[in-house]
């Protein structure tokens, strides 16, 4: 089987985004659709002494122009100060302080305003990837002839782009793609989603909070978090099974393509 995975470029994504990717023989960041405000394109949490916290990154974008992920920029980046200082803060003790925490402290010192969001959080995810052994071979979509057409057209598209003959999806699409089920299915296309039981693992501040931000895994877990990631990944659910199973408040929680 030959898979391909298409997802956003998402604001320091969660363990979840890079199980999807580490399934894959090909990933494409889908950074040609419109940006959205206050969505998992430019924040995300983390877990704090107040629990899960936002960090939400300033974006310039026109909803009159229908701007584009890739043609968005980064805003005012005065506040990241801050988001430092409460990452030292919330994971001191932690086994990533001194593996982890000075990498990310640097990338994010790095950002500047008018940086393209896209590049910045490709940049970011493919950082991880390293540091989680990961090495499907990542695309852009921007830089492939990706059709305009309906997105699951653009996905079968991509899909036999690549010669790929299973699309793995995150749960959060089923609702756009149940209606497309025939014609993955007519395309020699299988369609399954993504079943990640989040792992557990130590993290700080009281219970455990799933679905926060990679940076809570690699700073609480430091050279443990590829093992952990990869703990949680279980058989991809065929579409007919997913869409005949209720779904779950965890799903809701989880980034769509």
């Amino acid at each position: 089987m030959t898979v391909l995975v298409v997802m956003q470029p998402t604001f320091l994504p969660w363990a979840g985004f890079f199980d999807l990717i580490d399934q894959a023989a090909n990933f494409v960041h889908l950074d040609t659709v419109q940006f959205s405000r206050q969505s998992w394109q430019q924040r995300n949490r983390i877990k704090t002494a107040a629990g899960l916290t936002w960090l939400s990154l300033p974006v310039d974008a026109s909803w009159t122009r229908r701007t584009r992920i890739v043609d968005a920029r980064v805003g005012p980046v005065g506040r990241i100060k801050k988001w430092r200082a409460t990452l030292a803060q919330a994971y001191a003790g932690g086994a990533g302080i001194e593996t982890d925490l000075p990498w990310i402290d640097a990338w994010l010192d790095s950002l500047r305003e008018g940086d393209s969001l896209a590049d910045r959080n490709i940049e970011f995810i493919d950082r991880v990837c390293d540091r989680l052994q990961i090495t499907t071979p990542r695309f852009r979509a921007s830089d492939l002839a990706v059709s305009d057409g309906p997105r699951a057209t653009r996905l079968i598209d991509l899909c036999r782009a690549f010669s790929a003959n299973v699309y793995l999806s995150p749960p959060g699409a089923g609702g756009y793609l149940q209606a497309h089920v025939t014609a993955f299915r007519e395309a020699g296309i299988e369609l399954v989603f993504q079943r990640y039981a989040h792992p557990l693992y130590r993290q700080r501040h009281g219970e455990f909070r799933s679905h926060a931000s990679v940076l809570d895994l690699l700073l609480n877990e430091g050279d443990r978090a590829a093992e952990i990631f990869r703990s949680g990944r279980c058989a991809p659910i065929p579409a007919d099974e997913f869409f005949g199973t209720a779904r779950t408040d965890d799903a809701a929680e989880e980034p769509s393509d």
